[in-house]
């Protein structure tokens, strides 16, 4: 996803190939010295981060947020992608901390997120995209499924339990509104196809989780 999210934010830019080529590349390798960073340094770094005080560790990883946002925005690459990047290299005993503190934030803006996406569907779009929508929510429906029931089994799970961690994962689509967020402005009908296909596995994936029983 670190890689997926900004070729996709650059593809919905659009412009010229080579622009579009270059964007990419930038985008890619501005990740990629991320995640580097990440996993060489990452641990030592969030050591230098803890500390006992609730305040200090908010203020410093707010601060890192924005910092590496800003930077990522500044290479075109979605400011999101890099508060997902700093995400991803906190480790260590500040990574519960950083949980326990930024919980009630990510509750409070995830609700802000999705209603601001609700004001701009009009309920009278989701009807004719309900086939591609479905078509979408079958097809992913099967790879999740398939894709919790490997994993499992690679775990030693029993076979039921295996199917059930499957029809688990199925509900899960949420991310495709933030996907689709990036860009509802470019092509309207994106907004449409991922409500639809949302509702209609949150509808889906407690069915199929209640039948893997």
């Amino acid at each position: 996803m670190a890689v997926y999210l900004p070729i996709v934010g650059v593809l919905l830019v659009g412009g010229d190939p080579l622009e579009m080529t270059l964007s990419v590349a930038i985008a890619i390798v501005a990740v990629s010295v991320v995640l580097f960073v990440a996993v060489k340094f990452g641990e030592k770094l969030s050591r230098f981060a803890a500390h006992e005080s609730d305040e200090i560790i908010l203020l410093t990883v707010l601060g890192a947020i924005l910092l590496v946002a800003g930077i990522a925005q500044r290479f075109q690459v979605s400011a999101a992608i890099g508060a997902f990047l700093v995400g991803i290299a906190v480790s260590g005993p500040i990574t519960e901390q950083s949980h326990r503190l930024f919980a009630p934030l990510r509750d409070l803006f995830a609700a802000t997120f999705f209603f601001f996406f609700g004001l701009q569907i009009d309920p009278a779009t989701l009807l004719p995209v309900i086939p591609i929508a479905l078509g979408l929510g079958v097809i992913t429906a099967l790879t999740k499924v398939f894709t919790g029931y490997w994993a499992a089994r690679r775990s030693g799970i029993e076979r039921r339990g295996a199917i059930r961690a499957g029809t688990a994962l199925v509900a899960r689509g949420e991310f495709s509104i933030v996907i689709a967020g990036l860009g509802v402005g470019i092509e309207p009908q994106l907004g449409p196809v991922s409500a639809g296909y949302v509702l209609l596995l949150a509808v889906l994936g407690p069915i199929l989780a209640r039948l893997s029983k």
